[in-house]
């Protein structure tokens, strides 16, 4: 019996368009390109090292590299602006950064998002004496993100404890937040001095700079070329006196006052210096205080976006529906100690939250995701769902609409939940490349686009199921929510689906002026495009179970599985500390991330068949493995890659319809199934067996030591060592890692 080829997860049929902008960096086949120009039918690349050469791409071929991870895209690489900040700020993704560091981010993150939720609330202003005055309250309103546990914590706050911050001055958290509104969380992770420059500007040259520019502020609505030259002469007449001070003072004369030629200030600086004018004083003094009112009243119009996932929203909402935690479909092979890590109680009824994420241009829902309580693995999760494609969740409950809406977004925005404000949670979406914003606490209008979202479900869905709930007991009457629950809980997620990609979707929708959200996506995506998912290996360095491993002469083995690889043997011969940080994804187990002296590799396993399993499936088939084997101390790779095979075959579509429950992996309960289920569980991993093969001429059969069977033979007659997928079926020599105990050397040892 042979292995089964793992069969890749189906995509929808409808594929995205992706979208490149002038400065953005694409690597494909890890060659650097630029994108030159783009139609209906492609892209033209140019490559930055040779600019002569330029390649073209068609949208279906940068699709499926894109869904094969053949695809790197860095969004505004080569803006002037970015380059120059990539300067000073990590080359590497931050949540890969050292765990000092980790830490030292996140307490000036909580002291900067404090201060930033107090002057939304106009309790602060940013000057030292405001800042200074509200010190107090900043500090206090910090522990709320500090006191959130993440991976750098060097002591994770436990029950009710809340952790402080006591060092910072005003003038510091001023400049922090300068420096955070403009380069986001990479501004908080320190560089050890990198880029950092004196300052060309003493205190006379800013004295005249900051008159000068005052010029702007005039009734004549001077152009900002104007004072650039109004300022460039104040500089030449300020040095021609100073130049005739100077030969006073060398004829003997004193003085008092510095005759220090002055540094001309460059057309940057100036601009820097004007766009620091309060915006509404420059209104009152170039048109009038009406005309300044006017400019700066708040008004209705709402949020002006034209680009699919130029904003996502992202928020929890408990569902209002009882759900009887019956057995049924993939329920009923789970253990108990499964069914508790996805919040199913055997024999109770269940409220359930539901996080989800709608892009507000064409109010698509991209992502859902059902916990029993929201917490930071449903938000990465989420985060997680929102950039992959949807089509097995589509598949699997047998929509007839596509489900293809995917992509990195800009921006993500949500509320001040502890799942969202968590720093781990921030860190991972800034790695993807999207910006997380948190609106203000208790004003969800700021996020009304989701909340409509919740309302629509809450009338059009929840209403048409039995056991639904109410928000009072006078709307409820009578109504008994458990006594009528007749829907278990995997087939609320297949409703869900169902509604959202077969029915919301497809109906008209009033804030896109009667236009469905399935055609609002698919116009504006062959107009804009969006921008592309992030590769695999930076989705599990980004998103992954943060862990700690000890590498041994075996390579790393999480959940049972080793992983080996030949840079991970060299350092583990060079190195006496063997504790590593480990980055672990539970939706593709066929490699880890691991950080070898501050640098991640990706480490894969020593079975090329874990590529693209997910860790439910290899879960199941240990526990069904070991029950049938229960005496047997190793076990054969191949009984157990026929039982992941046979489980998916039998249960595709329930696995599948599991995948919209928010699954625990935490570090905690990974090694509660290590120790529950894999102690002693062994696969053997001899790359090949003894076997007897019929001889060439049909008579008898030829031994494994003759010299007339050849190797290639032997591969060719076995369909099990024929497989790609073998262990053992490499090209050239035979991999050393596939057996821990061969001898095996380097030649530069």
């Amino acid at each position: 019996m042979g292995f089964t080829k793992r069969i890749p997860e189906p995509l929808s049929a409808t594929r995205s368009r992706f979208a490149f902008g002038e400065y953005d960096e694409v690597i494909i086949d890890g060659i650097s390109y630029r994108p030159s120009e783009s139609n209906e039918f492609g892209y033209t690349f140019r490559r930055t090292d040779l600019l002569s050469v330029a390649e073209s791409f068609t949208h279906a071929m940068l699709s499926q590299r894109v869904n094969s991870g053949e695809i790197e895209h860095r969004r505004d690489a080569f803006l002037p602006d970015h380059a120059k900040r990539r300067l000073n700020l990590p080359t590497q993704e931050l949540s890969a950064l050292s765990l000092k560091q980790q830490q030292k981010a996140k307490y000036h993150e909580s002291l900067i998002r404090a201060f930033l939720e107090m002057e939304a609330e106009g309790k602060v202003k940013r000057t030292e004496e405001s800042v200074k005055a509200a010190l107090a309250e900043i500090k206090f309103r910090a522990s709320k993100y500090l006191s959130v546990p993440s991976e750098g914590d060097p002591f994770p706050a436990h029950g009710n404890t809340m952790i402080v911050p006591t060092k910072i001055s005003a003038s510091r958290l001023l400049k922090r937040v300068a420096a955070f509104r403009r380069d986001g969380m990479a501004a908080l992770y320190d560089q050890g001095g990198q880029g950092r420059r004196s300052r060309r500007l003493g205190p006379d040259e800013l004295a005249l700079l900051a008159r000068t520019v005052r010029n702007y502020l005039t009734m004549e609505q001077p152009s900002v070329a104007q004072v650039v030259e109004d300022v460039d002469n104040a500089f030449i007449a300020e040095n021609l006196r100073r130049q005739e001070l100077r030969k006073r003072e060398a004829a003997g004369e004193k003085l008092g006052e510095s005759t220090r030629p002055l540094v001309t200030p460059s057309r940057e600086t100036i601009h820097l210096a004007g766009r620091k004018l309060d915006p509404f004083e420059v209104d009152i003094a170039r048109f009038g205080l009406e005309e300044a009112r006017k400019r700066n009243a708040p008004v209705g119009k709402g949020l002006e976006l034209t680009r699919p996932f130029e904003r996502v929203e992202m928020d929890e909402w408990q569902v209002d529906v009882m759900a009887p935690l019956a057995e049924s479909g993939i329920w009923s092979i789970l253990s108990q100690e499964e069914k508790s890590s996805l919040g199913l109680e055997e024999g109770k009824m269940a409220r359930w939250f539901l996080t989800a994420a709608e892009c507000c241009t064409t109010r698509c829902v991209v992502a859902m995701k059902l916990s029993r309580s929201p917490s930071k693995r449903s938000a990465m999760q989420t985060m997680d769902m929102i950039v992959r494609d949807k089509g097995v969740w589509a598949d699997a409950v047998g929509a007839h609409s596509p489900w293809n809406m995917s992509g990195t977004p800009e921006l993500i925005v949500t509320d001040c939940g502890s799942a969202f404000i968590d720093f781990d949670t921030r860190v991972g979406a800034t790695d993807l490349g999207i910006n997380i914003d948190a609106g203000p606490a208790g004003m969800p209008e700021f996020r009304a686009r989701i909340e409509r979202l919740f309302g629509t479900m809450a009338n059009n869905f929840i209403g048409r199921l039995t056991g639904r709930t109410f928000s009072n007991t006078v709307v409820k009457g009578d109504y008994d929510s458990e006594a009528r629950a007749a829907l278990t809980a995997e087939e609320l997620s297949e409703a869900l689906v169902r509604w959202v990609v077969d029915v919301y979707h497809r109906r008209p929708h009033a804030g896109l002026n009667g236009e469905t959200p399935l055609n609002c996506w698919n116009r504006l995506v062959g107009r804009y495009g969006v921008a592309p998912m992030p590769a695999l290996g930076l989705r599990r360095r980004a998103l992954g179970t943060r862990l700690k491993r000890t590498v041994s002469k075996k390579g790393i083995s999480v959940l049972g599985i080793r992983y080996h690889s030949e840079v991970l043997a060299r350092w583990f011969m060079h190195n006496t500390e063997k504790e590593v940080r480990v980055r672990w994804y539970s939706e593709d187990l066929g490699a880890i991330a691991v950080e070898l002296d501050g640098k991640w590799i990706e480490v894969p396993s020593v079975f090329e068949r874990f590529h693209g399993e997910r860790a439910q499936t290899w879960m199941l088939a240990v526990r069904e493995v070991r029950a049938s084997v229960a005496a047997q101390k190793k076990i054969d790779q191949e009984v157990i890659f026929n039982a992941m095979t046979r489980l998916r075959e039998i249960n595709a579509n329930a696995i599948a319809r599991q995948w919209l429950f928010v699954d625990d992996y935490s570090k905690e309960r990974i090694a509660e199934l290590e120790d529950r289920y894999l102690i002693g569980f062994e696969v053997d991993e001899t790359p090949d067996t003894l076997r007897l093969y019929p001889a060439s001429d049909g008579l008898g059969i030829d031994l494994p030591t003759a010299p007339s069977v050849t190797q290639p033979e032997r591969r060719a007659r076995d369909p099990v060592l024929a497989a790609p997928n073998h262990a053992s079926h490499a090209a050239g020599a035979p991999n050393a890692f596939a057996d821990p105990d061969a001898d095996w050397s380097f030649g530069d040892k």
